[in-house]
């Protein structure tokens, strides 16, 4: 992190995939994986241009599958890559975001669907469509505090 100018500023080690929170060299402050660091993906997403200011709830109404899910500036061309997957109805989108509030949004659905025993059915972020109303609850709650 030192070579790279920039600064943990966790007070203690949390494992190399568990998000740190750092200061970069240009002083944005930020949260990065040191296992990504160390695969060469840099330590600040702003000076890499990964704001991520937008949350999205997307849905296949053909499988009944919803993905939530975050993207930086436009997210048009993100929503094109879901709805050639299937993705087709665009029931959530918010954008211009401020700091972390998209990313702490995306972590905060995914731990709340955890621990209410709901395991995804692809990658990350892919869940059947019971979960929805837990989905939007979670994110309209968050939107309006």
């Amino acid at each position: 992190m030192t070579e790279l100018g920039g600064t943990v500023l966790e007070q203690m080690w949390l494992g190399s995939p568990t998000p740190h929170r750092v200061r970069c060299a240009e002083g944005h402050e930020t949260t990065t994986r040191p296992n990504s660091v160390q695969r060469g993906k840099g330590i600040c997403r702003y000076c890499a241009g990964q704001t991520w200011d937008a949350f999205y709830v997307v849905r296949d109404p053909d499988t009944n599958t919803v993905k939530f899910g975050i993207t930086s500036g436009d997210p048009r061309p993100r929503l094109r890559t879901h709805a050639a997957d299937g993705l087709t109805d665009v029931i959530r989108l918010h954008t211009d975001m401020p700091g972390t509030a998209a990313p702490d949004l995306e972590r905060r659905i995914i731990n709340a669907l955890r621990d209410a025993g709901e395991t995804p059915v692809r990658g990350r972020e892919y869940y059947p469509a019971r979960v929805l109303a837990t989905v939007l609850d979670i994110a309209d709650g968050a939107l309006r505090a």
